[in-house]
């Protein structure tokens, strides 16, 4: 095992990216993060081809995608853990897991993006979360001059036309009825204990809670439109709490 430190190459704000941190900070793992300028050069290079971030150097490998992550950090440093020792409750975590990384993950950053795109402002401050001073300011010019082409990008590459948007804010209050489904009135998605399902659904699932855990200082929270009628949902209660009693504190260094 390497004496480095692990690096965790990332989006502060990015929903996929705080699955990744939150596994980190709750086996305890020191590391350092690296937060990303969207559109910067290096931000560019690991999003070529099929690649995105987070990114995590560990031990001398490069690993991409935060499934992958936590299950690397789960052969690392088997406790606490994520992923549960009854091999069915294993199988159901991990199925949970997959469901909310295809089934609300992407979902969200959809939706999320379509609502920025009516607020130029507000959607460059948020994508310049944790950006230092003079960076920020011009990380938000940046972004502002060049959102036409990152919006023709982005769309491209994630499908952002009306009718893919309107499907992926189904699929989120679908998301939540399965939050529902599986937790069935207990505290948790599979078991009597906190695993990689309840920690998966409930952190690519933040923007719907904006939380106050959130190790970031995001700007105030969106007006979610698609969620009138649904403010009273059980399981919004219980993406909060799950960030209340679990997410922890940092272990980045």
């Amino acid at each position: 095992m390497s004496d480095e430190l692990p690096v965790l190459w990332q989006y502060s704000f990015s929903n996929y990216n705080e699955k990744a941190r939150w596994a980190l900070d709750f086996k305890g793992i020191a590391h350092r993060r690296r937060s990303l300028m969207p559109g910067g050069p290096r931000a560019m290079i690991f999003s070529r081809g099929a690649g995105t971030v987070p990114v995590l150097d560990l031990d001398g490998a490069r690993i991409v995608d935060s499934t992958r992550i936590i299950s690397a950090l789960e052969e690392r440093e088997a406790e606490p853990g994520l992923y549960p020792a009854d091999p069915e409750e294993r199988r159901r975590a991990l199925e949970i897991e997959d469901y909310f990384d295809e089934h609300a993950g992407h979902d969200m950053r959809r939706v999320g993006f379509s609502e920025a795109r009516q607020n130029l402002g507000y959607a460059t401050d948020f994508m310049t979360t944790d950006q230092p001073g003079i960076k920020k300011a011009l990380g938000r010019a940046g972004l502002r001059m060049a959102f036409p082409g990152v919006w023709r990008y982005m769309s491209a590459r994630y499908g952002f036309d009306e009718a893919s948007v309107e499907g992926s804010r189904t699929t989120l209050i679908d998301a939540l009825d399965r939050i529902e489904a599986e937790r069935a009135g207990g505290d948790y998605l599979v078991g009597e204990s906190f695993t990689v399902a309840d920690l998966t659904a409930a952190a690519l699932l933040y923007p719907l809670v904006w939380p106050a855990e959130f190790q970031y200082p995001l700007p105030d929270p969106p007006r979610w439109s698609f969620l009138e009628g649904h403010r009273d949902h059980p399981a919004l209660g219980w993406i909060s709490g799950i960030w209340r009693s679990h997410r922890g504190s940092s272990a980045a260094i």
